[in-house]
């Protein structure tokens, strides 16, 4: 038996609210151990992104499962599956060899029980780990978004961290690529 699924797709803003782009299909059938290749298409007017920087989307993709002809009259529970991911927007005049290292270039400092990070670059930097003499730090939690925004500091930007106040030492940390792959580590003392 062939499982099929229906799928749709979408760009959102970080707060789900419409963003100036269509993924096409925006609505499809899928069979099981097929693919679809799915089209991110700018909508709106060309200068109304900043171009001096990066800007972040999500990337929406919800599918449920199509119910079997031999289970239509039974009592079942079904879900659909919503998968969001990370939608960056570069402008051309930032380059990819300028994002590998844009990581490198994190500021950290210390203001009373926060870690304070600053990103003096135009690109998103996400972390893949971040520790304080070998502390894991946990994410940001004056903020309702999911850890995988709170754990990445916006171009020219700043993101705060809850700091013991007894830790003291070198701020370890690794960041996510373009490619979802892990940096090496790097140091900075605090």
């Amino acid at each position: 038996m062939i499982k099929r699924y229906l799928v749709q797709s979408w760009v959102s803003n970080i707060d789900d609210s419409k963003a100036p782009f269509i993924m096409t299909p925006p609505i499809y059938k899928l069979d099981e151990n097929r693919q679809t290749l799915l089209h991110v298409v700018y909508t709106g007017n060309k200068s109304a992104l900043p171009q001096d920087r990066e800007s972040l989307f999500m990337a929406n993709i919800k599918s449920v499962a199509a119910i079997p002809e031999e289970l239509h009259d039974k009592n079942m529970l079904q879900f659909a599956i919503k998968t969001k991911l990370k939608l960056f927007y570069r402008p051309a005049s930032l380059t990819e060899d300028e994002a590998k290292m844009a990581w490198q270039s994190l500021q950290f400092s210390r203001h009373q029980n926060q870690l304070v990070v600053k990103n003096p670059t135009p690109f998103y930097v996400t972390f893949g780990q971040i520790s304080v003499a070998g502390k894991a730090i946990k994410p940001a939690t004056n903020q309702s978004s999911p850890t995988a925004l709170t754990m990445m500091v916006a171009p020219f930007g700043e993101q705060r961290f809850p700091l013991p106040s007894a830790v003291k030492g070198n701020v370890v940390w690794t960041a996510i690529n373009d490619f979802g792959s892990e940096t090496e580590q790097r140091k900075q003392s605090l």
